[in-house]
């Protein structure tokens, strides 16, 4: 083991006083800092955004009166990591509607966030080690092995009693070494900076998370110090092993994760979204035209109305009811227990609508992720994106808990009699409201006058405080890291096989 100790001495020390390390400590150094800061100016912005809908939404619940105005805002909290990792945190939306007419299926994008970032997309740590600094590994290692045996050093080290593996065991563990220092430093810089900063909290997951990030960053650059390696070996001029690296590169980063798009869309077509919204239209047309035909069959003129009521005396379709007499009141409770049971059946047909239609894309992204695993490039975002909790795997568990609050909430909301009672529509006790038969238009007024509240805004709010709360479940670090293992095998056994094929091409060459 000595010799090998030897030669990764010495390959990390020509390796840290060389000019090519030092400019990639400077830009490692301030890219780090930089999306770092841009990202966090980002996440506050976002937190802020999202602290001030939920206060929002938690004031519009003090102000439901009757159970027809019961909707919910729901919005999934910005990842912490998403600083160092945006993945799809932005693209794919935080907040859903969630009521018994609304199906949530896909969020939408909160308010807010950095203008920076609509025009440099999501620029990251992770996406510029993705891209900038394997490029900056390759830089390094072109010439590891064929460098040497141009100038004559590789000749002169073999002569020494070393075998071959161990000189390439010593120039692995050498470069990789003064490689990951910067990356180290540049890391530790964005830790600083978020660890100083009061608006994020990092705790034992988060801080556990930050440091598998690292691992998968180390991994990664394995893959291309290794792919330098090997075409370094079998090449017998440094010009050349760089033009084809730069190659290899162009292919892995940017043809093969596009191509795997362009591929899957030709494989699995998936219909226009305007398809699908057309038939959501056509579908939401059918019920208001159920509804209109019930409401034309059902329709009366004959109840009193009032200017603090808004009883409309022709389709009994209401959801707010200030008072009105007994026959009124009930015969708006005919039509809203037509109205609802068709209310929910519709949404649901519009919900598995847009359900089918997700499934679908979710089948062309799967097939879009198989083919992109070609690329390490590719398999390193995703495993980062994963350990983020920035990933679509994230954003699905958030419909998930969003769909099956919404069963929570019908299920609440039958319990409490709400589609099946006046409270859908009024805070009014049925027993106190007079026959239709014993009010005429000249005490109309006067029953008016003594009904109290005297006005909607008068009239107490529900009491919810039996209603079940939502709470979107942060990320854990098995969870995500269950996620991402496979990726993160598949690294290693690509890191594997990639030394195992060098030292085989590395054997059969020769030194000089």
């Amino acid at each position: 083991m000595f010799p090998i100790w030897i030669i990764a001495k010495r390959e990390f020390t020509e390796n840290i006083f060389s000019l090519r390390l030092f400019i990639g400590l400077i830009v490692c150094l301030a890219l780090f800092v930089a999306s770092t800061y841009v990202l966090i100016e980002d996440y506050e912005k976002r937190l802020s955004t999202h602290n001030a809908a939920e206060i929002k939404h938690r004031n519009a619940l003090e102000e439901v009166k009757v159970y027809s105005d019961l909707r919910l805002d729901i919005a999934k909290p910005p990842e912490p990591l998403s600083v160092i990792c945006l993945g799809m945190e932005r693209q794919l939306g935080s907040t859903v509607k969630v009521s018994y007419e609304d199906v949530p299926t896909e969020a939408k994008i909160l308010g807010g966030g950095n203008p920076l970032l609509n025009i440099f997309s999501a620029v990251d740590a992770v996406l510029m080690v993705q891209i900038a600094f394997s490029l900056f590994v390759i830089s390094i290692a072109y010439d590891v092995i064929c460098g040497e045996r141009e100038r004559g050093t590789l000749a002169l080290v073999a002569s020494n009693p070393v075998s071959k593996y161990h000189i390439l065991i010593g120039k692995y563990l050498g470069g990789m070494a003064s490689l990951l220092m910067p990356l180290a430093i540049g890391w530790i810089a964005a830790a600083l900076l978020i660890n100083v900063h009061p608006m994020i909290e990092f705790h034992t997951a988060e801080w556990s998370r930050f440091a598998g990030l690292f691992a998968a960053l180390a991994l990664y650059h394995s893959v291309f110090f290794l792919l330098s390696m090997l075409v370094s070996a079998i090449t017998q001029r440094s010009a050349r092993a760089l033009v084809w690296l730069l190659f290899f590169w162009l292919v892995i980063v940017f043809i093969t994760p596009n191509s795997a798009v362009y591929i899957a869309k030709q494989v699995r077509p998936i219909p226009s979204k305007s398809v699908v919204n057309m038939e959501s239209a056509a579908i939401e047309t059918a019920f208001k035209e159920k509804i209109r035909d019930y409401g034309r069959r059902h329709r009366s003129s004959s109840y009193l109305t009032s200017e603090r009521s808004v009883i409309s005396g022709h389709y009994p379709f209401a959801f707010h009811v200030l008072t009105g007499s007994r026959e009124a009141m009930l015969w708006y409770l005919d039509g809203a227990q037509f109205y609802i049971p068709h209310r929910i059946e519709y949404a649901e047909q519009i919900g598995n609508l847009h359900r089918g239609y997700y499934r679908s894309l979710k089948r062309q992204t799967a097939l879009a992720e198989n083919l992109s695993r070609l690329s390490p490039a590719w398999v390193y975002y995703n495993i980062s994106a994963g350990l983020s909790g920035t990933d679509l795997r994230r954003h699905e568990r958030f419909i998930q808990q969003a769909q099956d609050y919404r069963e929570g909430l019908m299920a609440y909301m039958q319990e409490q009699g709400a589609f099946s009672s006046i409270s859908w529509f009024t805070s009014a006790n049925l027993n106190d409201m007079p026959s239709q038969a014993g009010l005429t238009e000249s005490d109309e007024g006067t029953f008016f006058e003594n009904v109290t509240p005297k006005s909607w805004d008068d009239v107490e709010r529900l009491d919810l405080s039996g209603m079940p709360v939502f709470s979107s479940e942060p990320v854990w670090g098995n969870v995500a890291l269950s996620g991402v293992l496979p990726d993160l095998v598949y690294l290693m056994i690509l890191n594997i096989l990639l030394f195992l094929i060098t030292g085989a091409m590395f054997l059969k060459s020769e030194v000089r």
